[in-house]
């Protein structure tokens, strides 16, 4: 006879074949058998139910939970509670061996909450628990019990002044706080004894007929006896010896819990998180999640699992799929921590109770981030350019995928001071303009935390200047452009009289271009005066400048700086401004000439180049000082 106590739920299918060819007279029909074990847990005035489960090959926790019911993280953490209760011996859910006995949640009982005990409600943003029960007109002197009611009915609700927008949160009613009903009935099931002999494969059945009327099963507990044919399941932990937070403070942040320990392991810490905004604004910036928000439950070898808030511990999400678990003053234990990287192999625990300033936690972090590389940039900076080159030295220069140099995702973390000066901010803004990401950092070691320096994006005081070149050809162009950035005057259409000796003759030339330099008249002739005018007006004072078109206009322009007494001088890498001690070098090859201000004033700085120039170098040299010429 089957114990009251135990309700083995035996369900027996004789699956027939129609039509006369489907079988032989006398054949043997085949017969499929189902057996399941279902017991009744009412601890606590609340009725769950638990199924029987062999672990096969490949099985985890989760696997066999989601066959039950779709899951969330909430839900999976209800559930872990309640295997954990109802499987004390299972040290280690995450490692489930093949043939082992399991108790596990029934999905299709559960537990209904539509029983007038609680009610459903869906928290909009800007609710808060008080506003929510105030609206629902409960006195204000039944907020504490209503509170840990709903702690208790929603395992996802670990701070009540916490919750999220979204979240379907069970409110309870009066009913939920009147004495506890007896649990009813379990639901009926049919029961059938399969025949003697070996126990045939077990098959789950499509549909089941009307079922008569059993005992209702038995409060899980250890007396629960085993089935025919089956090892003893060990039985449903007390309650009581389920460890859940201690209200002992609003600041508590870590617990452990475990079946071997008689109190939970709190750590409470201290009210200051160093460099945190700095750490959360940095790796923002970088394209990161920073996680600060919430509870994390991680199950631990030891059996039991370290429950953590967030607000407290936040994570870091690297985009390679590595989380770095911020311990920024120590409050995770060492072995918890070992535990921790132990079981989930990309969680990593990063503490930073003892690092320095700064760069020693950004560094921490990093080496966790799983990063295709992170390198020091100071040794060996980063160089933009090459006829103007830019260095800038930074703390660390990242490249986050084997890509990055192709895709031009290069990262430079470079700390600076509070208030860079103008020509760090002209280099940070011409790296950005090159298409380098540069993340500018300080730091305050006085008040522990830093921030990101914002590098204005507005061009520098005139704009970017205009690209200049010196025409390829000669020609007036050639002549106009080099007057020009010579600052040199010239005049167009005036009429010379000379004439010959003893005023024998008078001759009137009108020249392309007149200009006077260094106590000199020079008329230019682009190669349309004949040879007598030219010695005539020799003769008369002027000095021919001529500009024909077989003429380059680098040539034409060095016979101007030469009429104008301009030298110039070549130099190659030349440190134009920085060096070691500014964080930054920039350096310039090519043919430098200084001209002298109007009337005394400040004068010009102009570098000669061969090659064509970005604008964003144009105007890094403009907000230096310097104009940047092409020929």
């Amino acid at each position: 006879m089957i114990p009251a106590r135990l309700l083995p739920v035996a369900l027996l299918l004789a699956a027939m074949v129609s039509g006369a060819a489907a079988a032989q007279e006398g054949d043997d029909l085949p017969r499929i058998f189902l057996e399941k074990k279902v017991y009744s847990d009412t601890t606590g005035g609340k009725q769950s139910f638990f199924e029987t489960h062999t672990v096969e090959k490949g099985d985890t926790l989760w696997k066999i939970l989601e066959r039950k019911e779709p899951l969330t993280p909430d839900r999976y953490a209800e559930r872990l509670k309640e295997f954990r209760r109802a499987n004390p011996k299972v040290a280690d859910p995450s490692r489930l061996a093949p043939g082992q006995k399991l108790l596990v949640p029934s999905g299709g009982r559960q537990e209904t909450k539509d029983d007038g005990r609680t009610i459903g409600y869906t928290v909009k943003r800007g609710d808060t628990l008080s506003e929510i029960l105030s609206s629902r007109g409960v006195p204000r002197r039944h907020w504490k019990k209503h509170l840990d009611a709903i702690q208790e009915i929603n395992p996802s609700v670990t701070d009540v002044n916490r919750i999220f927008a979204g979240k379907t949160l069970r409110l309870p009613t009066e009913g939920h706080f009147t004495e506890a009903k007896p649990p009813a009935p379990a639901a009926p099931v049919q029961s059938a004894v399969p025949p003697k002999g070996p126990e045939p494969e077990k098959i789950v059945p499509p549909e089941v007929g009307p079922a008569p009327e059993v005992p209702p099963a038995p409060a899980l507990t250890r007396d629960v006896p085993p089935g025919p044919g089956q090892d003893a399941l060990a039985a449903g932990k007390p309650e009581a010896e389920l460890l859940v937070p201690k209200p002992v403070s609003p600041a508590a942040s870590v617990v452990e819990t475990g079946k071997a320990k008689s109190a939970e392991e709190v750590v409470i810490p201290s009210g200051r998180s160093p460099y945190r905004g700095l750490l959360s604004d940095l790796f923002l910036a970088i394209g990161e999640k920073w996680v600060d928000r919430g509870t994390m439950y991680l199950p631990l070898p030891s059996g039991g699992e370290a429950v953590l808030q967030l607000s407290d511990f936040p994570v870091v999400r690297f985009s390679g799929g590595t989380e770095a678990l911020i311990d920024f003053r120590g409050g995770i234990p060492p072995r918890v921590a070992d535990a921790i990287s132990a079981q989930w192999k990309s969680l990593r625990v990063v503490s930073l109770a003892d690092a320095g300033g700064a760069g020693d936690r950004i560094d921490r972090i990093l080496r966790v981030s799983g990063y295709h590389s992170v390198k020091e940039g100071i040794s060996s900076p980063v160089v933009m350019g090459e006829t103007v080159s830019v260095a800038l030295p930074a703390r660390w220069v990242i490249q986050r995928t084997a890509d990055s140099l192709l895709s031009g995702d290069l990262i430079l973390l470079k700390e600076v001071p509070e208030k860079p000066d103008a020509e760090l901010l002209a280099v940070l803004r011409y790296a950005r303009r090159v298409g380098l990401r540069v993340l500018p950092y300080a730091d305050d070691p006085k008040a522990m935390e830093g921030f990101l320096v914002g590098v204005q994006e507005e061009e520098s005081a005139g704009g970017i200047p205009v690209a200049l070149a010196v025409p390829n050809t000669g020609g007036l162009p050639a002549v106009d452009f080099g007057l020009s950035l010579l600052g040199i005057a010239a005049k167009t259409g005036e009429r010379l009289r000379v004439g010959g000796e003893g005023d024998a003759f008078r001759l009137v030339v009108s020249p392309e271009r007149l200009f006077e330099v260094g106590g000199k008249k020079y008329v230019v002739d682009t190669g349309k005066m004949s040879p007598a005018v030219r010695s005539i007006l020799r003769e008369s004072g002027y000095a021919v400048f001529p500009a024909g078109k077989d003429a380059s206009g680098r040539e034409i322009f060095q016979r101007l700086m030469k009429a104008a007494g301009v030298g110039s001088e070549e130099r190659k890498e030349y440190l134009l401004t920085g060096g070691a001690k500014s964080g930054y070098e920039v350096r310039v090859t090519g043919a430098f000439l200084s001209l002298s201000g109007p009337s005394g004033g400040a004068g010009r700085r102009i570098v000669l180049v061969g090659r064509k120039i970005h604008s964003a170098t144009r105007a890094l040299l403009g907000d230096m000082g310097v104009e940047i010429v092409e020929w």
